[in-house]
């Protein structure tokens, strides 16, 4: 049976919670938080905390640098159910079916308005799901539903408990050395599935009936469960001096009584916007890696076709 993979990675590299702190405070000119900080205390970081994490989001939504896997457990009779808890956008969407043989049928993107019109029964129609789409949202997670509605349980995925262990969060520790896994959604419950040992690789099945969803999703917050400054960023290492200029940049922007401190803010701004256009200007080249000068005049008429476009 086809399977997702989770292992060991070693790959939170850069700065650790310390280091950015310690930059944004340099780019703030200070020697401590105390200016920024609610209780003007010299060691209370929550504020910048506060930025630096909203600066990973706001990164990661301009670049939708981080994807993930995620199992959804489907219900009989069952239409619409939740996005994971780090869902930003959806990538694509399978239904496993192992009767199939390959396995896995990935569903057509829809929407609500074309359900409407296509299907009168769409509301009702029960089967094997052939379509998604995005619903409501509830609270401050995003459904989705599936047409037509699955007529069966999908079975429970499965792992080896040899390898891996079941944790409903993940906060991104050096010390575990470690991807966040794939997350599957049972009954509501986000669980992330991860390695129990260093070198260890942890196989999912899907399982049965079920669906695997491919979604770009959001950074998990540092420092959100205790003063641990050892924890690292999930940003790209060679992108990770963008968080501290939003943070910079959200800190001075606050301070409404000085003028230059908000022009300050503004260049801190300018110079976030610029990190993330370097990253996708460095996504837009297919060609990275091949001899660029052998397709020279592709590459020239590629950049004006309607795909290319639309990364920018």
């Amino acid at each position: 049976m086809p399977v997702v993979t989770t292992q060991t990675t070693g790959v939170f590299t850069g700065y650790d919670l310390g280091e950015l702190r310690a930059r944004v405070l340099r780019l703030l000119r200070v020697a401590n938080p105390t200016r920024f900080s609610p209780t003007n205390a010299s060691t209370d970081y929550d504020w910048v905390d506060d930025s630096i994490n909203r600066g990973q989001d706001a990164f990661v939504r301009g670049t939708k640098c981080l994807r993930n896997y995620a199992i959804i457990e489907l219900q009989n009779g069952k239409r619409n159910y939740r996005m994971p808890d780090d869902y930003l956008d959806l990538m694509t969407a399978y239904f496993y079916d192992s009767s199939l043989s390959n396995g896995y049928k990935e569903l057509t993107v829809t929407t609500i308005e074309e359900l409407n019109d296509d299907v009168s029964d769409w509301r009702v129609d029960t089967g094997t799901p052939g379509r998604i789409y995005l619903d409501r949202n509830y609270g401050s997670g995003q459904l989705f539903g599936l047409y037509p509605i699955p007529d069966t349980n999908g079975d429970s995925a499965v792992f080896n408990i040899d390898d891996g262990v079941v944790v409903e969060w993940v906060c991104p520790l050096y010390a575990l050395n470690q991807d966040v896994g794939v997350i599957i959604n049972a009954d509501g419950v986000d669980e992330f599935i991860l390695p129990s040992d260093t070198g260890v690789t942890v196989q999912i099945e899907p399982a049965n009936k079920n669906l695997l969803l491919e979604y770009y999703r959001l950074p998990q917050e540092i420092n959100v469960q205790g003063d641990d400054d050892s924890q690292k960023t999930e940003i790209p290492r060679e992108y990770q001096q963008a968080i501290c200029y939003y943070s910079a940049y959200d800190l001075l922007s606050n301070c409404v009584q000085d003028s230059a401190e908000l022009k300050r803010a503004e260049q801190f701004f300018k110079l976030f916007e610029r990190e993330i256009q370097m990253y996708k200007d460095r996504k837009k080249r297919p060609l990275s890696g091949h001899n660029l000068r052998a397709r020279a005049l592709v590459w020239n008429w590629t950049k004006n076709m309607t795909f290319y476009k639309e990364m920018a």
